[in-house]
């Protein structure tokens, strides 16, 4: 049912009831006092977490349903999934969001009301035309860069349009210029140490989508933790069948050839996957895990979100040096 349908339902069911009915008791009641604070100016919000670090979690905003695009259906998931981990782990404390509202070092109107500068990261899942204003975007920015607090990226958080805002595209170390369709993919762990990802093997597969990444990515500023093989993509791509769309793929023989031309968007044959920066003073650390809803119920990918988490807030501690890329096995 469409919102303005349910409203309209709602204003005649309410028409149906008589005042008294529905207010009764409540008529001479006065104004409670909470009613006058919530317009009231900014002050400083209630404390419910001492000690505890705090994350904003926002994934595919309402924004990005105002442009045409495509909507995680692993988005409410995953911010489910991030919120629960911080719980149980007793790491941090997730305050979710659809929206970008709290987006912003600047004053908010009204009774215990957050900002930026009540949270300690920004965990984004999605894409987006981010929809915020200039001030809102040197916020986030000064966030990490001047703040030192941390970034979280999952799936197409490196993505959506980030040629209109390159500033976040240079913090995020990687923008996304294609991705493959779901397929079990070769994964190689190329820093078996940094925390979170001790559960995962050397080599494996895994069935996700996965990111390509443009020409901002560099090896002198991203530390790799894990990249694609692509010396295994001709039989991952033979065992890929085209979707039942002929506007997107014609015929097999096109879908083979779309997926080549994905392939040569890198002509280096380095394809990483998950990645960490310094920014400023701040951390970032970005995963192109999460385009399929059960990736997040795989216990070691819980592991290598808990792990990257307490890095970005400075829980925990790595070896993050820059390194050449090692070729491929």
């Amino acid at each position: 049912m469409e919102r303005r349908d349910f409203l309209k339902g709602l204003a005649a069911v309410s028409g149906a009831i008589s005042a008294p009915t529905l207010y009764g008791a409540q008529a001479n009641r006065p104004a409670p006092q909470l009613l006058a604070q919530d317009t009231a100016p900014a002050r400083t919000p209630d404390d419910p977490w001492p000690g505890k670090k705090r994350i904003l979690a926002i994934a595919d905003p309402e924004e990005w349903y105002a442009s045409p695009g495509y909507h995680h259906d692993s988005a409410s998931h995953t911010l489910a999934t991030i919120e629960r981990l911080g719980r149980e782990s007793g790491a941090w404390i997730t305050v979710i969001r659809t929206d970008m509202h709290l987006l912003t070092k600047q004053p908010i109107s009204g009774y215990n009301v957050r900002n930026l500068n009540n949270f300690d990261a920004v965990f984004y899942m999605g894409e987006g035309p981010w929809n915020i204003t200039d001030q809102q975007k040197a916020d986030l920015l000064s966030f990490v860069h001047e703040d030192g607090k941390g970034f979280i990226a999952g799936h197409a958080g490196n993505g959506g349009h980030l040629l209109l805002w390159p500033e976040y595209a240079e913090m995020i170390g990687g923008n996304l210029v294609g991705e493959f369709p779901s397929a079990d993919m070769h994964i190689v762990v190329e820093d078996p140490n940094f925390p979170g990802v001790q559960g995962f093997p050397k080599q494996f597969t895994f069935r996700d989508q996965y990111t390509i990444v443009g020409p901002n990515y560099s090896r002198d500023v991203d530390h790799v933790i894990m990249r694609m093989d692509p010396t295994k993509f001709p039989q991952v791509f033979a065992a890929l069948q085209p979707e039942p769309n002929p506007n997107r793929h014609p015929s097999a023989d096109q879908f083979q050839a779309n997926l080549k031309k994905l392939a040569d968007l890198r002509t280096d044959g380095d394809y990483p996957i998950v990645w960490c920066k310094k920014y400023g003073k701040g951390r970032v650390w970005y995963s192109t895990f999460g385009h399929l809803e059960a990736t997040l119920d795989d216990a070691r990918i819980q592991q290598m979100y808990i792990g990257a988490i307490k890095w970005t807030l400075g829980l925990t501690d790595a070896d993050i040096t820059p390194r050449p890329f090692p070729g491929n096995p």
